[in-house]
C-alpha cells in the first residue's frame, strides 16, 4: 500500500546554462525618427572635365537694304515733285532710284526713313514731307530766321513695290539750301523682314 506524502525536500542547486533557442521574427518597423541637425557645407569639388564640342551652327542669311542720299549743291526752289538726290552716299541693295528719287521696296518689311532739310537765309520757308505711295507720312518744317535745318523720321511697314519718297509741301515753303557740307539729306532702312 502507498505511504503517506513525506515533507517538501530543500531546494537544489543551479543547473547549467541550456542550448541557445531558435531566433524569433523579425518585429516591426518603428516610426521615422527626427530630422537631424544639417551638416557643415562640404568643400567644393574639382571642375568638370570640358564636354565634347558642338556642331557648327547655320548663319542666318540677313536680308538687307539701306541707302543714304544728299545734295552736294544747292537745289534752291525745288519743283512740287519727288525731289532727286544728286549723291548717293550708300544704297545697300540699290533700292533708291536716283533718276526718279523714289526707294522702291523690294524686301517686304519694317522700315526707318529720315530727312533733314536746310532752308536759306531770308524770308525763305520749307516744309519737306516724306510720302508714301503718294501719300504724305510725316513733315518737317522751318519758317524765316536765317539759315536753318529740320529733320524728321519715321517707321513705315512696307510691301514689295511701295514707293517712298521726299518732296516740298508747296511752291510757298520750297526755299533748300545745299552745298558741299550736305545739309539736305534722305535716309532709311530694313528694321526688320516681313
Amino acid at each position: 500500500m502507498n505511504g503517506e506524502q513525506g515533507m517538501k525536500g530543500e531546494q537544489g542547486m543551479k543547473g547549467g546554462q541550456g542550448m541557445n533557442g531558435d531566433n524569433g521574427r523579425n518585429g516591426l518597423d518603428g516610426s521615422p525618427g527626427k530630422l537631424g541637425p544639417t551638416g557643415p557645407q562640404g568643400i567644393v569639388g574639382l571642375p568638370g572635365a570640358n564636354g565634347v564640342k558642338g556642331e557648327k551652327g547655320e548663319q542666318s542669311s540677313q536680308q538687307k537694304s539701306a541707302f543714304s542720299v544728299v545734295f552736294t549743291s544747292n537745289p534752291g526752289r525745288h519743283a512740287l515733285s519727288p525731289m532727286k538726290y544728286d549723291t548717293i552716299i550708300t544704297d545697300v541693295g540699290n533700292d533708291y532710284n536716283k533718276e526718279t528719287g523714289k526707294f522702291v521696296c523690294a524686301i517686304p518689311g519694317v522700315y526707318v526713313f529720315q530727312v533733314t532739310s536746310m532752308k536759306s537765309s531770308g524770308s525763305g520757308k520749307i516744309l519737306t514731307r516724306i510720302m508714301k505711295n503718294g501719300s504724305f507720312q510725316v513733315s518737317t518744317r522751318m519758317d524765316p530766321a536765317g539759315y536753318n535745318s529740320a529733320s524728321t523720321m519715321v517707321v513705315l511697314d512696307l510691301i514689295s513695290g511701295d514707293e517712298v519718297w521726299t518732296q516740298p509741301h508747296s511752291s510757298a515753303y520750297n526755299y533748300y539750301y545745299s552745298d558741299i557740307n550736305r545739309y539736305c539729306s534722305f535716309s532709311g532702312f530694313l528694321l526688320y523682314a516681313a
